[in-house]
């Protein structure tokens, strides 16, 4: 693939070359150079550097998620019957 002259063209090849990547990339999966590539993009291009942030927060918020413990559907339903008393 030849790269474009057109350069509002040529920055969303790289937006969705890098938007490709940030996940590997918050998993730390990506080699030091691709990594550097995607930081140095997420820097200067907002939007990027939006869905980058999104996309930390949300990963986040599942890891979270799945480290916090289970509640049963068991003591959900004796709380509320406690709590309606």
């Amino acid at each position: 693939m030849t790269p474009s002259l057109n350069p509002r063209k040529r920055h969303q090849d790289n937006c969705r070359h890098v938007r490709a990547q940030m996940s590997d990339y918050l998993d730390g999966d990506l080699d030091a150079a691709t990594a550097s590539t995607v930081e140095r993009h997420a820097r200067w291009c907002p939007n990027c550097r939006r869905m980058l942030d999104n996309l930390s927060r949300t990963i986040g918020g599942l890891r979270a998620l799945r480290d916090a413990p289970a509640l049963s559907t068991e003591t959900d339903a004796r709380s509320d019957v406690v709590e309606r008393r």
